[in-house]
């Protein structure tokens, strides 16, 4: 595992990148150290690169947090994706951890770690012709009133090309599918071509498996 460290007048963060398991509890140690520093500053872990966590891994963040609240520090892990957001939600770590995801000053929140879906419409493309919803969470039957939401933002825009950014789902079933369907029936009846992007894990496998791989952004 690699770490990337960045420190600001209020916050010590740490960006891991790879995997974390037993092998790098030495690279963990200046987390440690930082979580039991006097300074007056919050700890933050970035786990928006990291691929895969183990159980020992998991071990030295609920140490990490356990210090922490030892010294009175803040400490909080944001932006976990794919595989680790599912192994931290089968685990019910946000119980435990201050688990969150960062989106810009003002925007909605993005997905809550347990359950449900988030979105924030992000910037358009420069020329104004492309306008993308970024979606975070569970995308299951229970959302569809909050999908229609969404649906109601991608109708708002002029361009020729609506895109939904499915970076931090995690879970899809059918009934999220058929939303997302929906969601292109509408764009084309608009004129607009709808496209998924950054679409990883088990949606990615039910896309394949439904035979939607053209709607995935090229």
């Amino acid at each position: 595992m690699d770490i990337i460290t960045t420190r600001s007048a209020a916050s010590l963060r740490f960006l891991l990148k790879g995997s974390l398991s037993f092998r790098d509890k030495d690279t963990f140690a200046p987390i440690l150290d930082a979580v039991a520093d006097k300074a007056n500053l919050d700890v933050v872990l970035d786990l928006s690169s990291l691929d895969h966590v183990d159980s020992f891994g998991i071990g030295l963040l609920l140490l990490a947090n356990e210090q922490a609240a030892a010294h009175g520090r803040r400490f909080s892990l944001v932006n976990p994706q794919g595989a680790v957001a599912r192994v931290f939600e089968m685990a019910d770590l946000d119980a435990v951890l201050n688990l969150r995801r960062d989106t810009p000053p003002g925007s909605p929140s993005v997905a809550p770690m347990r359950g449900g879906i988030g979105y924030r419409r992000l910037p358009p493309s420069a020329d104004g012709d492309e306008s993308c919803v970024s979606l975070g969470g569970r995308l299951v039957f229970a959302e569809h009133e909050t999908f229609e939401e969404i649906i109601a933002i991608l109708a708002q825009s002029t361009g020729s090309k609506v895109v939904l950014d499915l970076s931090g789902v995690d879970f899809m079933d059918s009934a999220g599918l058929s939303m997302i369907m929906i969601a292109r029936e509408e764009a084309e009846a608009r004129g607009q071509t709808l496209k998924l992007r950054n679409v990883h894990g088990a949606v990615q496998q039910l896309l394949n498996l439904s035979a939607l791989e053209f709607m995935l952004e090229g």
